[in-house]
């Protein structure tokens, strides 16, 4: 949530602090005004600290006006001494009548702090998603939300631009932003996958929590999508084999590969062909941890999880349980010299596989994602079509999966990190026998190998210069 006023922490202590108007500043011998609220609790610091930072205000308007109450004869006077005004600001006393129901955005800050930490994904979307709810409900006290609250922040959300982060809509509250766009809103799938799920989320959380301090008994079910952008308009397609050639086989692939400061954009590519993977789950990878061999097989494999050390500025993150898992390194990549090029990277004792390509805010992807994005636009490939669009590093899980369905090979979604209830050559087994399955003991990496072996795109790919 937003930075409170007036309010920090130290050593798990809350204070509070003030800026003495530079015209006192001489006369009071202090730029700032610093007191203790003795308390470890947020939700008691904050009234605490806004009723201290309205008594001070009181008196710095009473300094300015000239007259201020003599503490002693309890008259007023225009002659005050530095004394007096100090011992005025220290009488200040602060009441503990802590509201009986915290505000909105107190619930919204506690259930952030308890939420899973580990859960990146879903706590990323809940930081950017709950202070919109809060803005357009408005942050109140918990037992005045009433559902028609709730259903109207619904009906209001999904009026948002695709982009609401774009320039044009910069310094803009959400409000502004939804009363001045007329362009296109975002789709179904956003609004379901994240505005309704985070706030289904809180408010399950916050009956469970807050209940006896007044949370209602709210629901979404009030949320229905009235938008004309349907269910899907985003996602991605395959590339054909076509396009696959002409992505590899292009004269800018060609000239990336000449040169070894330009290897990397031969290799983001090649990986997500053969493993498709995630474009994160890529880019983060250590070069010291991530990429390894096996000891009994002698097999190479990357390993994707967000467990093992990260690069520095990068902060790992894994979509879900599945997707932790290895994945083994395909003989073509081997071939082209992947591991000469990982060899590289460690010799310089980089632990982010592309290090040209820094992190932003955490995410090793950052800079990688809008590259790819531009790369398929240079090449002609680029294709907007809502619903089947070709626009980003995603097409190659699609092209993965596409490849692994139609050819029946056994053990794709293994490789790419889906969660399934089919075991090969078992069918489908049910809930319960699945509790007892452990996959990663089941999955050999022998097997993983064989899988992986069967993806041939049969291109004649470029060599990256080592």
């Amino acid at each position: 949530m937003g930075k409170i006023p007036y309010l920090f922490r130290r050593k798990n202590v809350y204070y509070f602090r003030i800026r003495v108007p530079a015209e006192h500043q001489e006369s009071l011998k202090a730029t700032e005004i610093v007191r203790s609220l003795k308390t470890e609790s947020r939700y008691e610091a904050i009234p605490r600290a806004l009723q201290l930072a309205a008594n001070i205000a009181t008196t710095f308007n009473e300094l300015k006006s000239g007259t201020i109450c003599d503490l002693r004869s309890s008259e007023l006077t225009s002659q005050v001494s530095q004394k007096q005004i100090l011992a005025k600001i220290s009488s200040i006393t602060v009441k503990s009548n802590i509201p009986k129901t915290p505000l909105l955005s107190v619930v919204v800050e506690d259930f952030l702090q308890r939420y899973d930490q580990k859960n990146k994904a879903t706590l990323t979307k809940l930081k950017s998603t709950l202070p919109i709810f809060v803005e357009l409900i408005g942050d109140k006290p918990i037992n005045q939300i009433l559902q028609t609250d709730v259903n109207n922040y619904f009906d209001q959300v999904q009026k948002l631009p695709v982009r609401r982060d774009a320039k044009v809509f910069r310094g803009m509250s959400i409000q502004e932003i939804i009363a001045t766009h007329d362009g296109r809103t975002i789709a179904e799938g956003t609004f379901d996958s994240t505005y309704r799920a985070t706030v289904s989320l809180l408010i399950n959380w916050s009956m469970v929590h807050y209940k006896d301090q007044g949370f209602p008994n709210l629901s979404v079910s009030g949320a229905v999508y009235r938008g004309g952008r349907s269910n899907g308009i985003n996602k991605q397609r395959a590339l054909t084999q076509d396009e696959v050639k002409l992505l590899f086989s292009h004269p800018k692939m060609k000239k990336y590969a000449a040169n070894p400061k330009t290897a990397h954009y031969c290799w983001l590519p090649l990986i997500g062909l053969f493993t498709g993977a995630r474009i994160n789950e890529v880019c983060q990878l250590n070069p010291f941890t991530d990429i390894k061999r096996d000891e009994a097989t002698g097999i190479w494999y990357f390993h994707f999880t967000d467990e093992s050390e990260s690069a520095d500025g990068v902060d790992k993150s894994i979509k879900t349980s599945s997707s932790h898992r290895i994945v083994p390194i395909h003989s073509k990549l081997i071939d082209l010299g992947l591991l000469d090029y990982i060899e590289r990277i460690r010799r310089d004792n980089q632990k982010c596989i592309f290090p040209p390509w820094t992190p932003i805010a955490g995410k090793a992807s950052a800079k990688v994602s809008k590259w790819f994005i531009r790369y398929l636009e240079s090449i002609g490939l680029r294709d907007d079509t809502e619903g089947a669009k070709l626009s980003g590093f995603h097409c190659f899980r699609h092209t993965f999966i596409t490849y692994g369905i139609q050819n029946k090979i056994a053990g794709t979604f293994a490789i790419t990190g889906h969660e399934t209830d089919a075991v090969d050559g078992l069918g489908k087994i049910s809930p319960v026998a699945k509790g007892y399955w452990t996959q990663g003991i089941t999955d050999s990496i022998v097997d993983k190998q064989a899988t992986v072996e069967c993806f041939n795109f049969e291109i004649d790919f470029y060599r990256p210069c080592q």
